[in-house]
């Protein structure tokens, strides 16, 4: 069986048309989180989309430079967890896996739904939670930039280059291994 078609096309797209998403679509992206697995069926993750225009422009303010782009988009969706929520085994916290599965259901669903959605790391994430009224203690992990494709016009040159490269991953021998660990699936130092 192929790779379904939403997992494949995904990609951290910038081009974003500023055309509102209907609140149906919306709620179905949440949906679709909500279906991910969680241990002891916990739930760990929060989401919350803004969409409104203040609202919306206060919290793009928060983007860092290099998310110059995101601020065309529609909808930024804030995804927030706290290890307290998730399942914890001696020093291993479930929460963080958890809501990563949420989110990509997440975001497949978004592809299907004929969506470019980027995850961004790049914003002030104090000034976000103040922004969103989310408490100290609950953890902003990312935002979730969401749209309609849109022109790559107001582009730069390098986020233009990478909206049609080549999608660069690992080859499957230096990140899986059968029936045991092997020093080809570990990870290169990083540099410096």
């Amino acid at each position: 069986m192929a790779m379904l078609p939403a997992i494949e096309d995904r990609r951290a797209f910038r081009a974003l048309d500023t055309k509102p998403i209907p609140s149906e679509v919306l709620l179905r992206l949440v949906e679709a989180a909500r279906t991910a697995p969680s241990a002891m069926n916990n739930q760990p993750w929060r989401f919350i989309t803004v969409t409104e225009a203040k609202q919306l422009a206060t919290l793009k303010e928060t983007l860092s430079p290099g998310n110059y782009w995101a601020k065309k988009a529609p909808a930024l969706v804030a995804v927030v967890t706290n290890n307290q929520w998730g399942m914890t085994l001696g020093e291993r916290h479930y929460a963080p896996f958890e809501l990563g599965m949420a989110t990509m259901a997440y975001q497949i669903q978004a592809v299907a739904e004929g969506l470019h959605v980027h995850p961004i790391a790049g914003f002030n994430a104090d000034e976000a939670k103040k922004v969103l009224a989310i408490p100290a203690e609950e953890t902003l992990m990312i935002l979730l930039v969401l749209g309609y494709p849109g022109d790559t016009t107001g582009l730069n040159e390098k986020h233009l280059a990478s909206e049609t490269s080549l999608r660069i991953r690992l080859p499957i021998e230096r990140i899986h291994a059968f029936d045991s660990w092997n020093d080809t699936i570990k990870p290169e130092p990083k540099m410096a």
